[in-house]
């Protein structure tokens, strides 16, 4: 907190952080604009949007990279331990303070106007340790939705367009079993029968902090014969946090790319059946979505193509960094079919799949992305594919590919590659052999290596700076309700099967103590 003198830097003038016992701010004590970030840096997406998001330890990460700081030289700056910026960057430390994070972005030079899109308070529960297992239950980054109509606006991805979801926010009237109610009133009944997808949130204050509940607007599977003045009754396990929220925006963002391009799509996928591997001359009108779909689904046939040339436990090759690109086995209906397929064919196989995810990568991916690429990771495990991954960056443009260990391998990659997939097939010694030391490379030097898969993804959780007793609770409760009035899809693209298996997974192998209710104690 800056004290009521409003203590100043002795040669610029500037305000001193209360983490500063000097008489001069950091720009000064390290000499004229150094190590500031030059402005283009703030002006980065990603930058903007980890700011807006509140997470410090990815802006941290960023900027040290930008300015070759090292983690001791960030600590100078605010005059804390260089052990504490680790805990930061890594997820273990969150500042949850307003006035703090201010303090911290006028240590690091971050321009008044992306301060502006600071909320006026703090969007997660203020007895949050920053740890999303504890009491940071809230979509990070986003106040919460006042009541009343509104929109839920659901921020572009590098894929992935802004997608507003229309909202309507309304108190819980009782809380009966794992369920928050919403009795009928006329303005929730017309909400109801939306044809597209509209989402109804049920505020419920705890301890004074509101807690919030997401539910698809219209009913769905048994629901569906209900009439729109029933009572509306929102699973607890549907609490508005980092793992709903991705779910949302994932299936949002991809849903409404692929329905804006429902003929010309259909158009594209039924060319590529009559003509598969060979190029499509109509997907240059499509979206960046549309295209990674037709990517991904060729890649898909090639290898299926070959399946019976892979032997019973073949391994795997994968380019998804990021879990806008790893939801696409969470949500693209084809991609549960081909695991299903290309499963070992027999108990014990060796089967594998690696994954480069450098550290860099992690930094640019707000909290809820980092969760869809824990799940996707999660579903290959549910398969029997065990998960290796490396954060060397030399191997991030190593094309995706299926492989015999000597006998053939199957190129197949769509993630990255401007739009063409890149197949082939080579049953060449050398080429074996290259391929064959990237799979031993990384499966030996894994950063997640472990014997049990529970462990695997433990080790994956902590590797995302993600908290894995929080995944495993809430993916037990998603998996006690199921996902369906949550994410239900409008579009035949796109299932919920991939997470289903993921959530159900991983509540079986991150052992929890089961709790009697899912959400806060009336």
């Amino acid at each position: 907190m800056v004290d009521s003198g409003q203590r100043r830097c002795t040669r610029c003038g500037a305000l001193l952080s209360r983490f500063n016992a000097g008489t001069r701010c950091a720009s000064c004590q390290d000499g004229p604009a150094a190590r500031r970030a030059d402005p283009a840096f703030w002006r980065d997406p990603t930058v903007r949007r980890a700011v807006a998001a509140w997470e410090l330890g990815t802006v941290v990460k960023l900027f040290r990279k930008h300015t070759g700081l090292s983690q001791a030289g960030v600590a100078r700056m605010v005059s804390i331990d260089q052990a504490e910026v680790s805990r930061l960057e890594r997820g273990l430390k969150q500042i949850r303070d307003r006035r703090q994070f201010v303090q911290w972005t006028d240590a690091l030079g971050v321009p008044e106007e992306l301060l502006g899109l600071l909320p006026t308070a703090d969007p997660h529960n203020p007895d949050s340790t920053g740890r999303p297992g504890t009491a940071d239950t809230r979509a990070r980054g986003y106040a919460a939705l006042p009541e009343g109509p509104g929109q839920l606006l659901l921020p572009a991805g590098r894929s992935v367009s802004t997608t507003a979801l229309p909202v309507l926010t309304l108190p819980a009237a009782s809380f009966l079993g794992d369920n928050l109610r919403l009795d009928s009133r006329p303005e929730l009944d017309a909400w109801r029968t939306m044809p597209m997808r509209a989402l109804v949130v049920a505020n419920r204050t705890v301890d004074g902090a509101v807690r919030q509940f997401v539910t698809d607007a219209r009913p769905s599977g048994v629901r569906a014969t209900a009439t729109a003045s029933d009572p509306v009754d929102i699973p607890a396990a549907y609490e508005l946090d980092d793992l709903t929220y991705g779910i949302l925006w994932a299936m949002s963002g991809f849903e409404a790319a692929l329905l804006g391009d429902d003929q010309s799509l259909h158009t594209s996928l039924a060319s590529l059946t009559a003509s598969p591997g060979l190029p499509l001359a109509s997907d240059h009108g499509l979206t960046e979505v549309s295209r990674m779909l037709i990517g991904s689904e060729t890649a898909a046939r090639y290898i299926l193509g070959h399946r019976d040339h892979l032997g019973d436990a073949p391994v795997f090759w994968t380019r998804e960094q990021r879990g806008e690109e790893a939801a696409t086995w969470l949500f693209f209906r084809h991609k549960y079919r081909y695991l299903e397929r290309m499963a070992p064919r027999g108990p014990g196989g060796t089967s594998g799949r690696g994954f480069c995810i450098p550290e860099t990568a992690v930094a640019a991916s707000l909290a809820y992305e980092r969760v869809l690429l824990f799940l996707a990771i999660a579903l290959m495990e549910s398969f029997g594919i065990r998960s290796w991954v490396t954060d060397d960056g030399g191997f991030a443009h190593t094309d995706g590919f299926a492989l015999s260990p000597g006998r053939r391998a199957v190129i197949a990659s769509w993630v990255r590659t401007e739009g063409a997939s890149h197949l082939a097939v080579t049953a060449r010694p050398g080429a074996l052999r290259t391929f064959a030391d990237v799979t031993g490379h990384v499966s030996h030097h894994s950063a997640t290596a472990a014997e049990q898969a529970g462990e695997r993804l433990a080790a994956t959780a902590e590797y995302l700076g993600l908290d894995a007793s929080w995944l495993g609770r809430r993916c037990a409760q998603l998996s006690a309700v199921g996902t369906e009035r949550l994410a239900r899809p409008r579009s035949r693209l796109l299932g919920l099967e991939g997470l289903e298996a993921a959530c159900r997974f991983v509540a079986e192998q991150l052992v929890i103590i089961p709790r009697i209710r899912t959400a806060p104690t009336r």
